[in-house]
């Protein structure tokens, strides 16, 4: 399937990468890199850090309206969500810094969500703790898209159609 523009679905789903948990733009730019090649890399890294961005609200909305109804049908997710609640625990007495430095390791379980959750968790005011996760989600992208620019993070297996 092509796009007006040009854009083929995988390729538009290499940036769709970015919103999805755990996974986020330390993985959506290198796959995005590969896979639009007639894409600059600093365009690549502009779509995939606002996306990620975007999924602050997201998550917000999620643990506001989405996972309480949930939490209460599904043992599964109340489960889960108390994993998680004890994992973030840990990190609820993180400054909005700190937050900002935590999310911005690009490493599983440190994106935008996670940041998130702890926030959540610890009670921190949403706007600020929203843009101490997006100065992290900034920090980890930069890192992410430098070290796949200079061919340091690959997607091996992954090549452009």
């Amino acid at each position: 399937m092509i796009f007006n523009d040009g854009l083929k679905m995988i390729e538009l789903l290499s940036f769709l990468v970015s919103l999805v948990p755990f996974l986020e733009l330390r993985i959506a730019i290198p796959l995005a890199i590969v896979l639009n090649p007639g894409i600059s890399p600093i365009t690549i890294f502009v779509i995939c850090l606002t996306l990620n961005i975007l999924a602050i609200p997201v998550a917000y909305f999620l643990l506001d309206i989405i996972v309480p109804p949930l939490r209460r049908r599904v043992k599964l997710v109340e489960r889960l969500f108390q994993v998680a609640v004890r994992r973030a625990k840990k990190y609820q007495g993180l400054s909005l810094v700190g937050l900002a430095l935590f999310v911005g390791v690009p490493l599983p379980a440190t994106g935008a969500y996670t940041g998130v959750l702890i926030a959540y968790i610890a009670g921190l005011e949403r706007k600020r703790s929203s843009l101490a996760i997006a100065i992290g989600v900034a920090i980890a992208g930069a890192i992410i898209w430098t070290l796949a620019v200079l061919g340091i993070i690959i997607i091996q297996g992954v090549s452009p159609s």
